[in-house]
Parts: structure tokens; C-alpha cells; sequence
């Protein structure tokens, strides 16, 4: 696996060879090549380019499925969709291809449906409206007016339901298609587990995962509606959820831990703990995490690890990323990194 911001395929083996070439080629023009993590041991964060347009912090990046625009969310209550084609020498600035100026309230997840090619984003209400021409299609509230929703996560392909948990620890599932509800489960009936603060759905679309502020986490079969598993899972407030092929469970919590579970086994299978601050941001690339802080460190965890530290570390230089670290998601095709910050800018690395 080779690239190159400027597509020539070009890469260096040892690292003496690398830093020769470094010499010799134009900024513009550094490579990953090989290994990602081995890459990242020599040089963290190439910037590629800057997306400018947001006034508040960035809350949320997802990147569309072919990886050539991406969508931001962001607390001055704005979706914006981005091209994702680079050029220049990492000092240009892209402006965005369309932004959505409905929300009323910061928004908090933003998210592709993919097969009708449509956004969901979500502040407090969901919105679903057309990615090419940011015409509103529908809204969705709870029931109560006074229950705000809290968390959010679309189905994967081809279903085309829509996951949203309310401040009431109910997940009601809804069709972008059709008016009402398709199913309502209750999520933690006398138990004191807090607001359900982030949700995450398995590859398959058959379970559905949901983070408590108390660090409790759920487990719903969607196709039963029954609840497989709830356990405490942290001592904190879950921060982030994902769910991964073989049945997989990635958390990461305000307790400072980054932990992976098997489904329905009791005890996780590694557990990863931040020395200094939590991991409030992370995605995968292959078998490898990379999180993020809010002291601007990226770290990049092996799922096959049992060891507690991260197999790297490094903190963002000033000049590749200003501001406070909000946000991040990887592009696993073009081995990159888009990064959120509290400044309303986002960045591009390599």
C-alpha cells in the first residue's frame, strides 16, 4: 500500500532513504508509504489541506463512502459537505460545496444514508435532507417535546432505518421513507444509567450499541428487540462507540480507558488507558485505533495488543493544527486523517 498526496506512488524503505527524499522533494509531495504506523513513527501530521467556513467548533466529520467529500457538523448549528480533492502545497484553503442552515441548536452527529444519497444530522431534532441540494426532506422529534434526542446512528446499507436515543433511555427506530415510528424499546428500566449519550450499530445492522453518562452499556438485538447484554462497563461517561467486524466493541470513556469487548463475553479483551486525558475522539484503520485528546495528541492502539500504551504517540505540531481537538475520522483508502477543532477549522493530514 502506497500513497502520495500528489497520487505518484512514490516511498522510501529505511529511514535513512526517507529523510534523503525529504530533501529532495517539494513539501507538497511527502508520502505514506508501507505500514501507516510505522510512517507515523518518523513524521505525524503532513498537512494537506485546510476547509474553512465554520464560525463555531466542529462537533462531528464523517467521511461519504467513496472518500471524495465528507460532511462536518458544527456548534454554529451548520452541516457542510466538503470535497475531499487535494491540491496545492498543504497551505490551501477549501471552501465548502453546500451547507445546510436549518438546524436551530448545535449540531452533535451527522451521518450518510448512503443508498437514496441522503444527510442525517441532528440537534436535539433530526433532520433528513437531500445531499445534493440541501432541500429539507423531513424532521423527526420525541414524542415529548420536553425529551430531547441525545444520540443518533443510521443503519448500514441496504437498510434504511434511522437509530435515535432520547434523554428518556428510549431507542426508537425510524424510516427515512415513512411517517411515525417502526419500533420503540426501552433501554434501561429501573436502572439509574443516566442520558444515553452515543450510539453505534454493527456492520451487519443485527445489534445496536448505546453509551450512558453513567458508563453503562447496552446491547439490543434489532432484528428481536431483545436486550442481549447490559453491563458497567466504565467508570466514567462514555465518550465514543464503535462496533466492528466478528462482533467487536470499542468504548472509550471520560474514566480515561479505551476498551475492546467481545459482544457477549463479560470480561473486555484489552483495555488501553490514557495517561494525561481521555480519549474523547477515535476510528479505525484495519486492525489499528487512532484516537484522539483534547491536548492535540494522536495515539494509534493495536486491537491484537494486550499492552495498556498506545503502540504510538505523538502531539500535533502547532503549525499542522491550531486550536483544540474536537473531531476525527480516518480516511482508510487514502490512509489520512481529518481533523476537527474547536476553532471551527479542519484539516487534512497525512
Amino acid at each position: 500500500l502506497c500513497f502520495s498526496p500528489r497520487g505518484d506512488g512514490l516511498g522510501p524503505g529505511a529511514a535513512g532513504q526517507e529523510n534523503a527524499l525529504r530533501q529532495e522533494l517539494p513539501r507538497g509531495a511527502h508520502m505514506l508509504c508501507g505500514n501507516w504506523l510505522a510512517y507515523w513513527q518518523y513524521e505525524i501530521g503532513v498537512r494537506l489541506q485546510s476547509f474553512v467556513g465554520h464560525t463555531g467548533a466542529v462537533k462531528c466529520v464523517a467521511p461519504l463512502g467513496g472518500e471524495d467529500f465528507f460532511l462536518s457538523g458544527s456548534k454554529d448549528r451548520t452541516v457542510r459537505l466538503w470535497p475531499l480533492y487535494n491540491c496545492g502545497d498543504g497551505t490551501w484553503e477549501t471552501e465548502p460545496r453546500l451547507t445546510y442552515a436549518q438546524h436551530r441548536k448545535s449540531v452533535f452527529s451527522v451521518s450518510p444514508l448512503e443508498a437514496p444519497q441522503q444527510v442525517v444530522s441532528c440537534d436535539g431534532t433530526v433532520h433528513v435532507w437531500d445531499q445534493f441540494t440541501g432541500k429539507l426532506l423531513r424532521t423527526f422529534d420525541a414524542p415529548d417535546s420536553k425529551v430531547p434526542i441525545t444520540a443518533m446512528a443510521t443503519m448500514p446499507a441496504p437498510h434504511s432505518s434511522i437509530a435515535v436515543a432520547s434523554a428518556d433511555s428510549v431507542l426508537r427506530f425510524i424510516d427515512h421513507r415513512k411517517p411515525g415510528v417502526q419500533h420503540e424499546f426501552r433501554l434501561a428500566s429501573g436502572v439509574s444509567a443516566g442520558l444515553i449519550r452515543c450510539l453505534a450499530i454493527s456492520p451487519s445492522g443485527r445489534s445496536v450499541l448505546a453509551g450512558f453518562s453513567s458508563g453503562f452499556i447496552v446491547l439490543l438485538d434489532t432484528r428481536t428487540g431483545l436486550i442481549l447484554r447490559g453491563w458497567p462497563a466504565h467508570e466514567g461517561d462514555i465518550l465514543q462507540l464503535k462496533a466492528v467486524e466478528g462482533s467487536v466493541l470499542l468504548s472509550s470513556s471520560s474514566d480515561h480507558s479505551l476498551t475492546v469487548w467481545k459482544e457477549l463475553e463479560q470480561k473486555p479483551l484489552h483495555q488501553y488507558k490514557s495517561a494525561s486525558e481521555p480519549v474523547h475522539a477515535f476510528d479505525l484503520y484495519g486492525s489499528e485505533v487512532v484516537t484522539g485528546t483534547v491536548a492535540n495528541k494522536i495515539g494509534v492502539y493495536s486491537l491484537g495488543e494486550s499492552s495498556a500504551l498506545p503502540t504510538s504517540t505523538t502531539k500535533l505540531s502547532s503549525e499542522n493544527f491550531r486550536g483544540t481537538l474536537t473531531s476525527l475520522a480516518v480516511l482508510p483508502t487514502k490512509c489520512q486523517l481529518l481533523l476537527g477543532s474547536d476553532n471551527g477549522l479542519i484539516r487534512l493530514l497525512a
